[in-house]
């Protein structure tokens, strides 16, 4: 195989026995010398190189190419071995030797060519003279190997420093520190772990020696302290958290660990005794708690606010609806809390004022939380230089209270006007149909009366009999929802049963005298079409809105009817062209009692409450009742329901 090497890496030897052995007997001796780990020895192997040289290109013991035809070989060769010595010593002298030893080979090449004199003129161009070649490889190579190796042994000397520095400072540690070393199997596993050194305050803490525990496996090492508590090969190799906290119950200790990994098979345990503080803050908790128990005794709220309105603690009862989490207020601001800005500037203003006068400052404020809105009386006094104690008071119910009896007082002041001025408005409007049914009755016995005359008067009987009718019942409607006393049965309605009988109780019977044609719109012809509704109520809402359609049109027509909306609503209509409703009157259209004014109110009589109630049965079967009007064109009146447990309605999906 070595010669085979040779064969391929010399070109232009032939078969040279004796230096086939030489080399073969070489790399053997580099390769004993590197496994009993003699470096220099291997090393020196390449300044044979030139003796290789001689003997496949200028020795007379084998066949091979004229000299200056092998000149380049033997360069390339040379600065081969060259690159080797870069690469594998630190010894500059030995570089120096063998570029000398390399120079002095290519002129002794040149010479055994009979070219040594006239070598300058030989190559052309001269840049690939040999020695040219050899110099313009060896001069910046040995530059940045210099300069590597310059900076190679400063960092090593820093590295050096800090590792004198950082025994030293883990040496002289008030801390338990413990050197671990790891062994790593071919896949990078580790497989054990052994304490390499520790400090002397971890000697000191465990009494235990440096020389009982170094080189001993960690695990025997730690569970011999620790008696199990602390898994070494967890806390160094599988524990994300470079920080942790164990109970040393067999030393009634607690300690926190802390893990650094400054090399790959290097790890540093740090131990710190946390008993003390451990303790400390079971007695602040104790304290606390005492605190907590006395403050929950008395019914209010104590907030602990620092000068820059930072909740630094509370105190709340656990019975208390109102809840809140520590997590959730403590550290945070009163600009957080919830409040309005001008409620936390206020806070704000009132901590400052505490704490530079020494007063006491008193807020009413209402907070919203996820239990509700509750309403509070917070007073502050100063606790510290640099924070204030809030004492808040739940005044949810006394405030309530105030305000449903002084709502509870306008409404009853509200109730006895409206009762005033209904019944004086339907003493009046009573008065008007019953004095014309009273009057016309009388005339009809009259014999000489003719028939048109006669058909006249029955008509306005009737008319002011439907008058006196409709005002009763809408008086019935209003005292029901006065009294709260309206029942919703939602049931299974046929809508278009429903919205037909209402057509049937008005298209017959409008008056001659107007030229009135009523219209009916049904966007489902299914009978057995409908939802879940209160057929009653929803029946009045549109006999209302259908009775005032035909009251204000003189002409026209007046159309009743629905249409489905997005398959999950149903839209009722009640739409006319009469004479419309002024825009000055849109926000008094609902209100009771009132009447807009127009030539038809003016000349009939009316209690002005229909459309209150019909927007009050509207908005208790979930609509709400919207209307767009036009003067001398028309009124529409809508609102839609939702198509709850709808039936016999097919959507067709495209």
């Amino acid at each position: 195989m070595i010669v085979l090497i040779s064969h391929v890496f010399f070109p232009g030897a032939v078969l040279c026995v004796i230096c086939d052995i030489l080399l073969f007997a070489t790399s053997v001796l580099a390769v004993v010398c590197a496994l009993n780990g003699k470096n220099k020895c291997a090393i020196n192997m390449v300044f044979l190189i030139p003796v290789f040289l001689y003997g496949y290109y200028i020795s007379q013991f084998s066949a091979h190419l004229p000299p200056i035809e092998t000149v380049h070989y033997s360069m390339w060769w040379l600065i081969v071995g060259l690159m080797f010595l870069f690469f594998f010593t630190k010894d500059e002298i030995r570089i120096m030797l063998y570029f000398l030893m390399s120079m002095l080979f290519i002129g002794f090449h040149l010479y055994s060519g009979n070219h040594l004199t006239d070598s300058f003129s030989y190559f052309e161009p001269l840049v690939i003279h040999p020695f040219f070649i050899f110099l313009a490889v060896f001069v910046p190579v040995f530059y940045l190997w210099r300069k590597s190796k310059s900076q190679i042994e400063k960092v090593s000397e820093e590295l050096h420093s800090q590792q004198v520095s950082l025994n030293r400072v883990i040496q002289g540690s008030s801390f338990m520190i413990a050197r671990i070393l790891a062994e790593r199997d071919e896949d990078g596993n580790v497989v054990k772990l052994t304490v390499d050194k520790v400090n002397n305050a971890f000697e000191s803490a465990f009494k235990i020696n440096l020389y009982e525990v170094q080189g001993q496996e960690a695990d025997y090492v730690f569970n011999l302290i620790f008696k199990g508590k602390l898994d070494i090969n967890k806390t160094l190799l599988f524990n994300r958290r470079k920080t942790n906290e164990f109970h040393a119950t067999n030393l009634e200790k607690w300690y926190k660990t802390h893990v650094i990994t400054p090399g790959y098979n290097l790890y540093y345990l740090i131990l710190e005794d946390i008993t003390k503080t451990r303790e400390k803050i079971a007695e602040l908790e104790a304290s606390k708690r005492r605190y907590k128990v006395l403050l929950e005794a008395i019914p209010d709220i104590f907030f602990v606010i620092d000068k820059d309105g930072v909740y630094e603690d509370f105190v709340i009862k656990e019975s208390d609806l109102f809840k809140i989490e520590d997590a959730n207020i403590i550290g945070s601001s009163i600009f957080e809390a919830g409040f309005p800005d001008n409620m936390a500037n206020k806070i704000y203003s009132c901590i400052q004022a505490c704490i530079k006068t020494n007063s006491i400052e008193t807020i009413e404020y209402s907070l919203n939380t996820p239990n509700g809105t509750f309403l509070f009386e917070m007073r502050l006094a100063k606790l510290s230089s640099n924070s204030v104690i809030s004492v808040a008071r739940d005044i949810t119910k006394r405030k309530t209270a105030e305000f449903d009896l002084e709502k509870a007082l306008k409404r009853a002041e509200e109730s006895d006007r409206l009762k005033s001025a209904f019944l004086a408005n339907l003493s009046h409007e009573i008065r008007t149909p019953m004095n014309i049914i009273t009057n016309f009755t009388r005339m009809l016995a009259d014999a000489d009366m003719q028939q048109y005359e006669r058909v006249e008067l029955t008509d306005a009987i009737t008319e002011n009999g439907k008058q006196l009718v409709n005002m009763i019942d809408n008086t019935i409607h209003l005292s029901k929802i006065e009294t709260e006393n309206i029942a919703v049965n939602h049931s299974f309605s046929k809508i278009n049963a429903v919205v037909r009988d209402v057509y049937n109780d008005f298209a017959p019977n409008i008056p001659d005298s107007k030229e009135v044609q009523m219209k009916l719109k049904l966007d489902v012809h299914n009978t057995e079409f409908g939802f879940s509704t209160d057929a009653t109520l929803l029946k009045e809402a549109l006999s209302i809105l259908v009775d005032n359609a035909v009251k204000y049109t003189l002409a026209g027509q007046v159309t009743l009817g629905y249409e489905m909306v997005l398959n999950d609503r149903v839209k009722f209509i009640v739409s006319d062209t009469g004479i419309g409703i002024p825009k000055e009157d849109y926000e008094n259209i609902f209100s009771r009692f009132y009447r807009v004014p127009n030539s038809i109110n003016q000349s009939t009589s009316g209690s002005g409450i229909g459309l209150s109630i019909a927007q009050h049965y509207i908005a208790l079967l979930g609509g709400e009742l919207q209307f767009e009007s036009k003067i001398d064109h028309g009124t529409e009146f809508w609102f839609t329901l939702p198509f709850s447990e709808g039936k016999g309605y097919m959507a067709v999906v495209k």
